[in-house]
Formats: structure tokens, C-alpha cells, sequence
């Protein structure tokens, strides 16, 4: 692959900067894999914009994100920052009553505007050994059997890796793997609100959202007084006072989001308004060896959830351990890369699957353009995905899980007939004698093992070709190698907990019916 700006002869007296990974992009997630991959030994140089980004753009992390902030390394350097807590979310969705979810102190996460928010980053980056280069925009790539070559207009890097976390800009993105959902375009009109209260306004630590019949708006704190306030838009579907300008069409956008306007009726506009590309994307490829998207560069999904930032520290957690393998191992570098990649589409699309509940309130409620083709995209985009349960009128988006779509799988079967048989005949028989079932198979997938990517073996069956390791943090391979050693299943539970594995009996019992149901064992006769 290579992409040329500018020729070689205008760059061959720039000195060449050598490192293991190149991460180009200085956001959060851009700095969480490189201070990961700094801390486990790896040279890491990471590209940053010469100009910090503007104050008026604001982000939000769910208290959900704290773990995986402490991950990464991030969450003390956050918790020191002086970012305005996240408190939860006000919400008033598709006309229904108006919502309220209040998180406790422990609970917290954060808002922050972007520059703030990188600056943190970069700190937390720069204290684990990456190196942090200032520079333009990256104007070639090119891949060779040495590894990348990547130039700016002032400097020339090597590297084994190159990841791309630099966002919508997609460095290495933009180049053919990139996808648009076709048909669909959202802009951000994005405003910066200053209260003239001389006090806080109310709700003063919450993501404020609301629905409207042709978009939505949110907004979040920066600091006690001041909001960032941003109306979702669509420039085909939504009925826009363009003759008025960006600071009229964003007037006329919250006067249609009525009850936050109430909220920010006492304030003024403080500088322009912004319009903002914001439309959702995808890519054909997430990664392969010496190449990943990390973040935003590989995918991007609306900002209603609050998951935005949570989603790329997720993908920089990986590409983290992905990269580090393949460094370390390089006969493991194509089954990491195959496993990011798998892992960066399901959470997309599980990302649209889930959004389709709030999508269909606002549809139902509006009958407008706007929501029915969202709708019936999103509907598309997550058609595989296992179908979510979200709580009777709550609009919010829950947030994919750590587990893959296969874990997912496997747990949802514990509903099934089969298992719930299984279960009403082992405890009804007196002793079981168990053996693998005829037809039961093991294949190495990878997996996240520590600070690596290995080849684990799973279980698989005609009733699960998906296969199965763990159910409820029970190892089934163990599970099935135990079973035939004892007809009785407290002593079975025993053995199991032998060496230390700790299963909770309630878990034991659940993947023990699990595997007779799913074809993994079964009753013999005698």
C-alpha cells in the first residue's frame, strides 16, 4: 500500500526516525495504545497535531469507562485533570416522560472539552516513554518488506507497525477500507453556551438529550458555567433555517428541543457556531499484521449513548495487545490482526443492533424521515447480532460488552430448550455418568490471555458450531475432561474447584446443563 503527496527527491534530506509502532493520531485512543505498548518495552513514536484542538468541541465518558481508563493507564491522570465530573444523563426521549439516571461518586465519569481531554492524554502517554513528535499532516505511506515508511512534510518515519488512530481524517483509512452507511448524513451544528445566571445551571454535572421530530440534540458541561450544546442534523431530511446562517439554524434547532432549551434559557451563544461532519461509518478491514485502525479512524458511532470515547479506549486496549503479540510473536501477528478485526466489526454492528430500540420510539413518535431511515439502517447494520433487551421505555443505548458475539451466543443458549431438559434430567437422576458426545470437536481460536493473543481451544458441536470456552467463567474444556471421573455432581463440583478454579456452585450447575444441551456431553445409558 502507498499514497504519495509529495515526491521522494523533496524529502531525501530529512532525517528517517525509526521506531517499533508509529501511532499517528494524539487523541485518547491514539495515546492509550501508545503509552500501552511503551509500557510493555515497545519504542513508540506517536504523531500529534501541531495545533491543539478546539476548546468548543466537548467529549463524554461514562462512569462505565473507569475500569478500562484504568486499563490503559488513564484514570489517576483523569482523576488529577479538574474535569467536570459526569453525574448521569437527563433525557427526554421520543415525547415520553422525562428520564433521569444519576450516577454516585465512585460511579463518576467525566466531560471534558477536546483540548483539555487530549491534554490529559498526552501526559499520560509522555510519562509512559512514548515519544510525542509535533508535526503536519502525514502526506505519504507506503509499505515495504521492512516495514512501513510514513513521511510529513518536515520528517520521514520507519516503523514495524503503524497504527492509525487519527479519527475521522483516517490516515491509512481513508484509502479504500472505509464504509458510509449509504443514503444517511448527520452534521453537528455545535455551539459553546455561557450561563448569565451568576450560579450553575440545573443539572449541572449531566449529559442533557432530546429528541425531536426531524433530529436531536445534547449537550455536556466543560465547566460549572459553560455547555457545549450541539444539535444532530440531517442536511437532507431536516427542515434547516439555512437563510439564517449556522448561529440561526442552531437557534432554530433548539427551540425545536424545547425542554433543553428551557434548561439553557439563561445564557448566551459564546462564539460561532460549527458544523461538524458526524455521519456513522465503518471499514472493510480493521487490521491486518503491521496495520490496525484504532478508535474513530476505523469506525464511528453517534454520541447518544455516551459511548464514543469508552468504544476507542476499548479499540486502543486491543490494538494494544494485538500489536505486542505480533512484535513478540510474528507466526502470531495474522491470527491477532483476523481477531481485532473481528472484534472492531462486531462492536459496530452490536453498537447498531442496540441502537434500534430508541430508533423505533423516536419513528413511532415522529412518522418523520429523519428517524425511519436511521432506523432501517441500523436494523440492517446489526441484522446478526443476538437482539437486546433494553428496559421498557429507556431510550439509552446499553454498551457492547467485553465478550465477543460467539461468548454472547454461548450464553444465550442457556435459555434454550435443550439446556433447561438437560438440567430437569440430571437433577432428577440419582448419578450421572457423563462422556463426551459423539461428534464433539475442538478448534484453536485466538483469544485475550493477559498481555497476549493465543490460540485457545474451544469446543464446538452441530448444536454450537460457534463454539464455546467459557460459560458463566466456567471452562468447559475442563468441565467436559472432569465429567466422566464422577457420577456424582457434588463431587464432580469438587473436582472442579480443586485447583483453585473457584466456581461458584449456581455457575457450575448452569454450565454443566449447558454442556449436555449443547451436544458437549452426554448421558450414557448405563
Amino acid at each position: 500500500m502507498a499514497t504519495c503527496c509529495a515526491s521522494e527527491s523533496d524529502r531525501a534530506d530529512l532525517a528517517t526516525e525509526t521506531s517499533d509502532v508509529l501511532v499517528v493520531g494524539g487523541g485518547p485512543a491514539g495515546c492509550a495504545v501508545a503509552a500501552s505498548l511503551a509500557r510493555r518495552g515497545h519504542d513508540v513514536a506517536l504523531i500529534t497535531r501541531p495545533a491543539p484542538p478546539a476548546k468548543w468541541l466537548a467529549e463524554s465518558i461514562p462512569g462505565s469507562a473507569r475500569k478500562l481508563l484504568e486499563r490503559v493507564g488513564a484514570l489517576d491522570a483523569l482523576d488529577a485533570a479538574g474535569l467536570v465530573p459526569n453525574e448521569g444523563n437527563t433525557v427526554w426521549w421520543a415525547g415520553l416522560p422525562r428520564r433521569e439516571e444519576r450516577f454516585g461518586a465512585p460511579e463518576r465519569g467525566f466531560h471534558a472539552d477536546r483540548a483539555a481531554l487530549e491534554a490529559a492524554f498526552h501526559g499520560v502517554a509522555r510519562d509512559a516513554g512514548a515519544r510525542l513528535v509535533t508535526d503536519g499532516p502525514v502526506i505519504e505511506t507506503a509499505e515495504g518488506p521492512d516495514g512501513w515508511r510514513v513521511a510529513t512534510s518536515t520528517a520521514r518515519y520507519r516503523a514495524r507497525w503503524v497504527l492509525d488512530a487519527s479519527g475521522r481524517a483516517g490516515v491509512l483509512a481513508r484509502h479504500g477500507l472505509r464504509i458510509r452507511e449509504r443514503g444517511i448524513a448527520t452534521l453537528a451544528l455545535v455551539g459553546r453556551w455561557t450561563s448569565t445566571r451568576g450560579h450553575a445551571p440545573p443539572d449541572p454535572g449531566c449529559t442533557l438529550i432530546e429528541s425531536y421530530r426531524d433530529g436531536w440534540a445534547w449537550s455536556v458541561p466543560t465547566s460549572p458555567r459553560t455547555r457545549c450544546v450541539t444539535a444532530m442534523v440531517d442536511p437532507r431530511r431536516t427542515h434547516l433555517a439555512r437563510e439564517r446562517g449556522l448561529d440561526g439554524m442552531w437557534r432554530a434547532e433548539l427551540a425545536k428541543a424545547a425542554r433543553l432549551g428551557e434548561h439553557l434559557a439563561e445564557g448566551r451563544l459564546d462564539g460561532p457556531v460549527r458544523a461538524c461532519p458526524a455521519s456513522l461509518y465503518g471499514a472493510t478491514s480493521h487490521g491486518r499484521p503491521g496495520q490496525l485502525l484504532v478508535g474513530d479512524a476505523g469506525s464511528f458511532i453517534d454520541p447518544l449513548s455516551s459511548y464514543g470515547v469508552k468504544k476507542a479506549l476499548a479499540s486502543a486496549w486491543l490494538a494494544a495487545i494485538v500489536a505486542h503479540t505480533g512484535l513478540e510473536d510474528e507466526t502470531m501477528a495474522e491470527p491477532a490482526s483476523d481477531f481485532y478485526d473481528d472484534r472492531e466489526r462486531e462492536v459496530y454492528r452490536t453498537y447498531r443492533a442496540l441502537s434500534v430500540p430508541f430508533l423505533e420510539q423516536a419513528a413511532e413518535a415522529s412518522g418523520h424521515a429523519f428517524w425511519e431511515v436511521r432506523l432501517a439502517a441500523a436494523r440492517e447494520a446489526g441484522a446478526d447480532i443476538l437482539e437486546p433487551t433494553p428496559a421498557p421505555g429507556a431510550p439509552a443505548v446499553s454498551e457492547p460488552g467485553d465478550r465477543s458475539l460467539a461468548e454472547r451466543r454461548a450464553d444465550a443458549y442457556l435459555a434454550r430448550p435443550e439446556v433447561r431438559t438437560a438440567w430437569e434430567t440430571i437433577r432428577s437422576l440419582p448419578a450421572v455418568h457423563l462422556r463426551p458426545a459423539p461428534g464433539l470437536s475442538t478448534v484453536h481460536r485466538p483469544a485475550v490471555v493477559d498481555d497476549r493473543i493465543t490460540l485457545e481451544a474451544h469446543l464446538v458441536s452441530d448444536r454450537l458450531p460457534d463454539g464455546a470456552r467459557y460459560v458463566r467463567n466456567v471452562d468447559l474444556r475442563r468441565l467436559v475432561d472432569l465429567a466422566p471421573t464422577s457420577d456424582q455432581v457434588p463431587n464432580l463440583f469438587e473436582a472442579y474447584n480443586r485447583p483453585g478454579m473457584e466456581a461458584p456452585l449456581p455457575d457450575f450447575l448452569a454450565a454443566l446443563a449447558f454442556a449436555v444441551g449443547a451436544g458437549f456431553l452426554e448421558l450414557a445409558d448405563d
